[in-house]
């Protein structure tokens, strides 16, 4: 082989792609112990056998001579993290992995957004109040330029202009909706494909950004327990999510019925779901608990907690900021597409997935219409 191989790339793709040892060894027919000798670097796949594992991992032959830093930074979260296996968040840190390094590719020729967010709290989860969340939520509103009383109109958006690098991933599980880490000075999101709707979508996304700025001072999330984690951590960033969305005096302002058809008007103004509101509602003091009971029972006998009204006709919100830069190096003519795909050193699909519905060229010379002739 002209290039070295690098086991670590080897196992990076394995995980990604959400296979254990002995699966990739049934499909590449070797032992699952010579596998672990790949991964080990104890043994070199021969070239018949890398060719096997590049169709079997559908990754190009430059991916596994590579050479790719470990992340550094802070923490990983997980959204849902209780409920999501190891399997899955093995692969959403791999692919974490992959959009870091289309990042620092395209930032070799593009600056990008600098980061703008308020000041970072450095506490202990357990001394972290909620007026104090209350206050970064109106803080972050107030850093990126948005009238307090307002909704919101493009989250996302907003994120990307404000420095966050936030993309899609190729893998889909439903016990996992979004993942953030802050990886050296720069915070990422990197959203799963669950085919979730909108309002879901940006929850998801201003929860994360409540990780990003309450939670500087963990390490690893596998210093706390699950009932921590669920009750602590998530429940913090889910009211961050909350506040921020939904600013109080503004949301109060907006209630006129506490009926769920009027929840339904608010959805349109607020982008935000039903069940949300309705929580947020109770929290406010605005609903008793057995109005707040009664409400919960409706949106489940009307089959609400998975699809509601509106649903279908929001437009979801999708990262752009990574195709846009894409784009402002081709059409600047910096590189060629096929310099830049390369660069990756990853699969089309992947590629596509992170930085959007990119236009992957033909070959030099390559017919790009099927050649038609006659039969004399």
């Amino acid at each position: 082989m002209e290039d070295k191989f690098n086991h670590k790339q080897l196992t990076s793709a394995r995980l990604a792609r959400g296979m254990s040892m002995k699966e990739l060894a049934e499909k590449i027919g070797v032992s699952r112990q010579m596998v672990s000798y790949y991964e080990s670097n104890k043994k070199n796949p021969s070239a018949e056998t890398l060719l096997k594992i590049m169709l079997a991992l559908k990754f190009p032959r430059s991916f596994f001579s590579a050479i790719n830093d470990n992340i550094t930074g802070g923490a990983t979260f997980f959204r849902k993290q209780s409920s999501t296996t190891k399997k899955t968040r093995d692969m959403q840190k791999e692919h974490l992995k992959y959009l870091v390094g289309i990042f620092y590719s395209l930032s070799r020729y593009v600056n990008f957004p600098k980061v703008n967010l308020p000041e970072l709290v450095d506490k202990d989860i357990f001394e972290i109040t909620d007026e104090e969340i209350k206050s970064k939520a109106s803080e972050l509103r107030k850093v990126w330029g948005l009238d307090y009383a307002s909704p919101i109109n493009n989250l996302i958006s907003l994120a990307e202009a404000n420095g966050i690098i936030v993309s899609e991933s190729t893998v889909s599980d439903n016990t996992l909706d979004a993942l953030s880490r802050w990886i050296v000075d720069r915070p990422f999101i990197m959203l799963t494909n669950n085919q979730e709707v909108n309002v879901r979508r940006r929850f998801n996304v201003a929860h994360e950004i409540g990780h990003i700025i309450l939670h500087n001072s963990i390490e690893s999330i596998y210093d706390y327990s699950n009932v921590e984690l669920k009750n602590i951590i998530e429940k913090q960033a889910n009211l961050f999510a909350s506040h921020f969305l939904l600013p109080d005096e503004a949301f109060v302002d907006s209630i006129l019925s506490t009926s769920l058809e009027y929840f339904v008007d608010l959805k349109k103004y607020w982008k935000v779901s039903i069940q949300a509101m309705v929580y947020k509602t109770h929290y406010l003091g605005l609903l008793n608990d057995d109005r707040y009971l009664y409400l919960n029972k409706q949106i489940s006998t009307r089959k609400w907690r998975t699809r509601e009204p509106l649903d279908d006709v929001m437009v979801i919100e999708r990262p752009s900021l990574l195709e846009k830069v894409y784009k402002v190096i081709i059409d600047n003519n910096i590189v060629t597409k096929n310099e830049l795909n390369q660069s990756f050193n990853l699969p089309i699909d992947e590629i596509k997935t992170m930085i959007g519905d990119i236009v992957i060229p033909s070959e030099p010379g390559a017919p790009t219409e099927p050649i038609l002739r006659l039969v004399k």
